[in-house]
């Protein structure tokens, strides 16, 4: 049965006398482009408010004029009943409005206080003259660090010691000691692991109850229930609903960010399945056998088949990026060998593991693959040049004609193929990126969390993806910190701890209808985590 396309009801217990924040008609337009239609935000005091949307929708947009950003066309911001005009990031500071932003902003080589110093000078009563007493500020900030387990020693050491959940709790201490009225969080469990991301989550609920609004962007609608008190929808670039978490389903939610058929394809079957010996007669496609390399990778070896979706699990350290590198000749490996269809590679450059038939989809989009300055279709082509060149010179009539066939296969949002890929959304780059691997012609995909940073409609339009490549004979590498997601698409899961392999789940379509999602995922996360107490 199809979802209803009918209009979530506006809850009228979300519109009290007096909200903190109220954003009206907010409109802006780029080039033709319309951002932003008369979009509107309404926010309490001590309130988690999720606001939700596909890439494109409008969310950062909107969420920059807040922040002194971007100047609207036309709308009004009021807060606490009285308008204001928020210019300047500096404006917004002083009204109480923090950002705190997908992509981690502390300076590595500063210490966690100069870090949270920076830009608090006034705040935290340094300001004036050149000097800083920082044992003073030191004083100021420990009780509030420690609360987010931060401890006095901590204040004093670099930030490059930390990992991911560390850094957010120090941008987090940071918009604390500038008194914020608004905190916005973009993603902010974006590259935690499971249990770290229960911890944030401990911490937001510690803001609301100091009374800080919380505006909370995140394409992980499964983090709001249970957290969350209320959620904004946006699409193309209006506000489509505002309601309560606790009377929406998550499915209500995404048709209505995307429409119904969005919601039917999230429901749609969950992976290819391979089961017992299925197309292993032919034998292995890859081999990997006792592959080492010093500090990160010990003896790993294991086997791919045609046509399989190979998971590889393991907690934050384990060696699952460092392993799939070492395949695609990024790092030298100091031991063991890697054999592509029974014939022994050495893949000691990307060029030879893409001539030896594999490609990757990186997990960092933005440092590692997307060249911003380029096309659509220079993105796509410059993975095999030879393919778009007349007697040795480029032909542009060539290279758009190609690109339009991926852009047409992978779905591609763009204006056209001359477009710049750093225009496009977050998914729209992804399909990208993917779109250059396949330009290759590859027998092995990799790919290093596919969906991190996509909104949930491009997220399943990868997982269709995936299922295609592997239904056609390719053969593919798969990493995801969500355990669930890995679950969903793999046909096996092999487990790495601190850079050995210590476990597989094979048969995962049977193991899943048997015994349920859970208790595969609780049997791989036992073996991940076990080596390591």
């Amino acid at each position: 049965m199809g979802t209803t396309t009918t209009p979530l009801e506006h809850d009228p217990a979300l519109a009290p006398a007096a909200p903190l924040l109220e954003m009206s008609g907010i409109s802006k337009r780029y080039l033709g482009v319309q951002a932003l239609d008369r979009a509107s935000l309404r926010v309490n005091r001590g309130e988690i408010h999720a606001l939700l949307g596909g890439n494109g929708a409008g969310k950062s947009t909107l969420l920059n004029v807040l922040s002194g950003t971007v100047k609207p066309d036309e709308g009004t911001i009021e807060l606490d009943g009285e308008p204001v005009s928020v210019e300047h990031p500096r404006e917004a500071h002083r009204l109480g409005i923090v950002t705190i932003h997908q992509e981690l902003s502390t300076l590595p080589d500063l210490t966690v206080l100069e870090n949270i110093l920076l830009g608090n000078e006034s705040a935290l009563g340094a300001r004036g003259g050149v000097l800083v007493n920082r044992r003073q500020v030191a004083a100021r900030v420990a009780p509030l660090a420690a609360e987010f387990g931060i401890t006095r020693a901590e204040l004093w050491r670099p930030v490059a010691e930390f990992g991911a959940l560390k850094k957010r709790a120090i941008e987090i201490v940071k918009a604390l000691a500038a008194g914020p009225k608004i905190l916005i969080l973009d993603e902010p469990t974006s590259g935690l692991e499971e249990h770290e991301k229960t911890l944030l989550f401990d911490h937001m609920r510690g803001l609301q109850h100091r009374g800080v609004a919380l505006i909370w962007v995140t394409h992980h609608l499964d983090e709001l229930f249970g957290l969350a008190d209320v959620a904004t929808v946006m699409r193309d670039g209006r506000t489509m609903a505002t309601v309560r978490v606790e009377s929406v389903s998550q499915r209500e939610l995404v048709s209505h960010m995307f429409g119904g058929e969005a919601a039917e394809l999230l429901a749609a079957p969950a992976a290819h399945r391979r089961s017992g010996d299925d197309g292993r007669q032919a034998g292995p496609r890859l081999r990997v056998t006792n592959v080492s390399r010093p500090g990160v990778l010990r003896d790993v070896s294991f086997d791919l088949y045609p046509g399989e979706v190979l998971g590889i699990a393991g907690l934050a350290g384990a060696g699952r990026t460092e392993l799939v590198r070492v395949l695609m000749g990024l790092d030298k490996a100091s031991s063991g060998h890697i054999a592509i269809d029974g014939k022994v590679r050495k893949l000691n450059h990307p060029r030879k593991a893409y001539r030896a038939g594999l490609a990757m989809v990186p997990e960092d989009r933005k440092q590692m693959a997307v060249l911003t300055d380029f096309s659509v279709a220079e993105t796509i082509s410059i993975s095999r040049l030879r393919a778009v060149c007349v007697a040795g010179l480029l032909s542009g009539r060539r290279e758009r004609t190609m690109a339009r066939s991926f852009v047409q296969q992978l779905g591609i949002k763009t204006p056209s193929s001359r477009e710049k890929v750093r225009n496009l959304s977050g998914g729209n780059q992804q399909k990208a990126i993917i779109a250059r691997c396949l330009n290759t012609k590859p027998s092995i995909l990799i790919f290093d969390e596919p969906t991190q940073g996509i909104d949930v409609h491009a997220k399943a339009e990868v997982h269709r993806l995936v299922r295609e490549l592997v239904d056609g004979g390719t053969s593919v590498i798969l990493i995801a910190s969500e355990f669930s997601e890995l679950i969903s698409l793999s046909d096996r899961v092999i487990i790495l701890n601190r850079g050995s392999l210590v476990g597989e789940v094979d048969d995962i379509g049977r193991r899943v209808t048997e015994d349920g999602i859970e208790a595969v995922k609780d049997r791989i996360i036992d073996r991940a985590s076990r080596a390591s107490k």
